[in-house]
């Protein structure tokens, strides 16, 4: 598998601290079983290299890991896939729920999968869009995130999307110069009714080739500006 190694200590925990501070997802899976499971990250000791994780989410889980004692992680912070392999060196009961015990891991695998992969975007950065619907009604939001395929978007209110809406006319403003314009199909939309402001994810439809590229080189460059402000070896 591809990717950046972090194999420095220090900095493997600084990483691993926030996915635990932001209660992200662990998916877990057992060498040569095909079944994905879940957990999270309780606590990180570096001084002496272990790292506890919660009950995984199903029984057939937990009787994997502890038949096997070793699992492979997978979680993603900033957009960023980490993968991990760890030795289980022990487990207890704490209020009636699993504990594992982990060996830290060797190394972080970082692993960027630019066709897809979406980078969300800063408060410090203002992306607005517009958009025309099939009937002619602007409608006005801004990015929060983008890959090369599509963006995430944040309304303005009171507009309400749906899914599979085709929007015929989407409009990106970069700067005062520079404007990409394409259709925009509605992959994702909050439904939650009672939000002030609606999050949409879309797909991009008849972008040109010259707006590809321009897009292309903004994802690589937010991900560049990402990874200046990832945690740095210490030592």
């Amino acid at each position: 598998m591809d990717g950046q190694k972090i194999t420095n200590l220090h900095e493997a925990g600084k990483i691993l601290k926030k996915v635990k501070l932001r209660r992200n997802l662990l998916h877990i899976s057992i060498p040569g079983v095909p079944d994905i499971f879940f957990s999270v990250i309780l606590h990180i000791n570096t001084n002496k290299n272990y790292i506890l994780i919660d009950e995984l989410n199903k029984k057939s889980g937990h009787d994997l890991v502890i038949a096997h004692k070793e699992l492979n992680a997978e979680t993603k912070l900033d957009g960023i896939a980490i993968h991990f392999r760890a030795e289980l060196q022990s487990f207890e009961i704490e209020n009636g729920i699993y504990v594992y015990k982990l060996k830290f891991p060797d190394y972080l695998l970082y692993i960027q999968k630019r066709q897809n992969y979406r980078i969300n975007i800063g408060l410090g950065t203002n992306i607005p869009v517009k958009f025309k619907r099939d009937d002619g009604t602007p409608a006005f939001g801004h990015i929060i995130n983008l890959s090369e395929t599509g963006i995430g978007i944040e309304l303005d209110s009171p507009y309400r999307m749906v899914m599979s809406e085709i929007l015929p006319y989407c409009e990106i403003r970069l700067d005062d110069e520079k404007n990409i314009t394409c259709q925009l199909e509605i992959r994702y939309a909050d439904r939650n009714l009672k939000a002030k402001q609606q999050r949409i994810g879309g797909k991009f439809i008849s972008l040109s080739n010259p707006d590809q590229r321009t897009i292309a080189r903004l994802v690589i460059a937010l991900q560049r500006e990402l990874m200046r402000h990832l945690p740095k070896d210490d030592a």
